[in-house]
């Protein structure tokens, strides 16, 4: 049987001691106090006796004694990696490619074991090839959540090692057996089941989720995985609905085709019918708010719900890419799309009159009309700068500002500012300023990172990207980012999916708060061919369902109720709404309204002696 295992060699005198006995009384001598030089030392000493030949029994016994101070090497390396911006910053790429390969080589020391006796080199023990299988596998998995917490894909030779594992254990009827481990709690399991969460693990689209999302997946995944089934005989009905493996490749799992049918010796399939059917009923139960938040190891509504659609149907492109090259203006995060619209859309001001409202007819469809949309009103020009500070550093009087000769206008701060910039008193580079499209279809965008620095974006968390319109004005298009994707070669890639091809700034305040400071929102116009609603993006966790509030757009107010949740992520929460019955605008709604009735260099990737001291 091939599996991707070092050259095994003698060990000279001078080589690293591979007696368990002296491995022990070695591990004894090493101070933890030291982080960088322990780290150091486990992974060459692991480095050499993978490629050192040795009795099973004493390999074996190597590689367990070594698990230990390898898991506490491992909990420190996360800090550097996990919740990090993308793309990681030089050190913290070292860091994670040790990690990687500390887990590698963790996997190599039982994949030995395993070879080996496939190969007939060694007397077959059922009980150490059992153990061997289960363990490679272990570390495998934990290998494929790294490296979905970074949007990477697995190094080549990985999945066929990984079918490879178990297809040897099926052979010798050793995949079902139970077996304890001291890392998940000394509970039972199966070479069978961590087969399969490493199979639907990969079904679930990582590089979809959030970095804390794919965690909480991979730990909630083992008692998920006991509700599938692995079988060898797929039928033609089942195309689009159950997903293979080719025990013979170097690929993850996929959907059932017409030509997998063809050759059912290295198929596998892997029934999650029974799995998708727990979590519908999990999310019909999950009518309160609360569920759609992650809280500890809990897998959030809206995760589930995606989960649901990656294990259910086979996910196919609705929109064929065209290819396009071009730098794009882009802002990410609500607030900063927020603000950006906000400089481009804003009419003139005008005095607020208490009570007047206005309706969702009267938002404009067009931003050159919505810049007119209160010209009739007289607009007043006076102190406008939100950041007038006295020397003291408190807001100032305005009239004291204006008999000091320090009186500011809007345009007045524009002229300041740019005077700043040019004398390099004030230079900041917008955040979001490296951003190139690399392909666009009718449904989004392919975005590509274009700098060394680390950018701002994160799956769930909203994009705003400013294109022109056939008429030559420019159009904001909303979005969400739905993937990631990094390599060392190419950069970091994300998958924008649009929301609404127009977008308008907005604030809401609670009308139980009238002294609380207003929310920055976004509002996305209903479309009337398609029977869809107006909707608020708003900030996450902030608001319910029916919650009662007042809506600011184009200095006029509007009272609204908050209705469905159309989508939940991390970063916002998207509600349609209802506006209320009010004195001036009875029986108010509308069709439109919120209508529910309620570029890297080549690395040396191994040479990790810059980061022992970081550690």
């Amino acid at each position: 049987m091939k599996l991707n295992v070092p050259e095994q060699i003698a060990p000279g005198k001078d080589d690293f001691p591979n007696h368990p006995r002296k491995v022990k009384k070695w591990l004894t001598e090493l101070k933890r106090a030291n982080m960088g030089d322990f780290t150091r030392k486990i992974y060459t000493g692991l480095l050499s006796l993978n490629r050192q030949s040795m009795s099973a029994k004493h390999r074996l016994e190597n590689m367990e004694i070594l698990r230990e101070p390898s898991r506490h090497i491992f909990n420190q390396l996360h800090k550097h990696f996990i919740n990090r911006s993308l793309p990681l910053p030089e050190k913290s790429l070292k860091i994670i490619h040790l990690n990687q390969a500390l887990l590698n080589e963790m996997a190599i020391g039982y994949k030995v074991l395993i070879f080996e006796s496939a190969n007939n080199l060694v007397k077959f023990n059922p009980d150490i090839a059992q153990l061997a299988c289960e363990r490679a596998l272990h570390y495998y998995s934990e290998l494929l959540l790294r490296s979905s917490q970074v949007y990477s894909s697995l190094e080549k030779g990985t999945w066929w090692d990984i079918h490879r594992i178990y297809a040897y254990a099926e052979l010798k009827t050793l995949h079902q057996k139970t077996i304890r481990d001291a890392e998940l709690a000394n509970e039972a399991t199966t070479i069978e089941n961590y087969y399969k969460q490493i199979l639907l693990f990969s079904l679930a689209r990582p590089n979809a989720l959030r970095q804390s999302d794919t965690e909480r997946l991979f730990k909630s995944i083992t008692e998920w995985a006991k509700l599938t089934r692995i079988s060898s005989t797929p039928n033609k009905n089942e195309f689009n609905r159950y997903f293979i493996s080719k025990l013979d490749g170097d690929l993850p799992p996929n959907c059932v085709s017409e030509e997998d049918l063809k050759s059912l010796q290295h198929i596998r399939l892997i029934d999650t019918s029974k799995l998708v059917d727990q979590l519908h009923k999990t999310d019909a139960g999950n009518n309160d708010f609360s569920a759609a938040v992650s809280f500890g190891n809990n897998v959030s509504q809206e995760t589930m719900r995606t989960l649901i659609s990656s294990w259910s149907l086979c996910a196919k492109r609705r929109f064929s890419r065209a290819e396009r090259v071009d730098n794009m203006k882009v802002s990410i995060g609500l607030n900063p799309i927020f603000n950006s619209l906000s400089s481009e859309t804003t009419a003139p001001s005008s005095p607020k009159k208490t009570g007047k409202i206005f309706s969702l007819q009267s938002i404009p469809e067009n931003r050159t009309t919505s810049k007119d949309i209160f010209s009739h009103q007289d607009p007043t020009y006076f102190i406008t700068h939100p950041d007038m500070k006295s020397s003291d550093n408190r807001s100032a009087n305005a009239w004291d500002m204006v008999a000091k000769g320090r009186a500011l206008t809007d345009s007045y701060a524009h002229e300041l500012q740019e005077h700043e910039k040019t004398v390099g008193e004030i230079i900041r580079e917008d955040p979001d300023l490296h951003w190139q499209i690399t392909n666009v279809s009718a449904g989004g965008y392919c975005l590509h990172w274009d700098s060394k620095h680390p950018s701002r974006a994160l799956v769930g968390e909203l994009i705003s990207i400013r294109e022109k319109e056939p008429d030559n004005t420019w159009q904001w298009r909303v979005g969400v980012i739905r993937w990631m994707h990094y390599t060392r070669k190419t950069g970091l890639e994300i998958g924008v999916q649009v929301l609404s091809p127009k977008v308008i700034s907005c604030t809401v305040q609670r009308l139980q708060k009238k002294n609380e400071e207003p929310f920055n929102c976004l509002m996305l116009p209903g479309i009337k061919p398609i029977q869809q609603p107006s909707t608020l993006l708003l900030p996450a966790h902030a608001f319910h369902r029916a919650d009662p509030l007042t809506l600011r757009v184009y200095e006029r107010d509007m009272n609204i109720k908050l209705g469905t949740v159309r989508e939940h992520t991390g970063s916002f929460t998207q509600f349609q709404f209802t506006q209320k019955n009010t004195k001036n605008k009875p029986n108010s709604t509308s069709n439109n309204s919120g209508g529910d009735t309620e570029k890297p260099g080549k690395q040396d990737n191994d040479n990790f002696d810059s980061i022992w001291s970081s550690l």
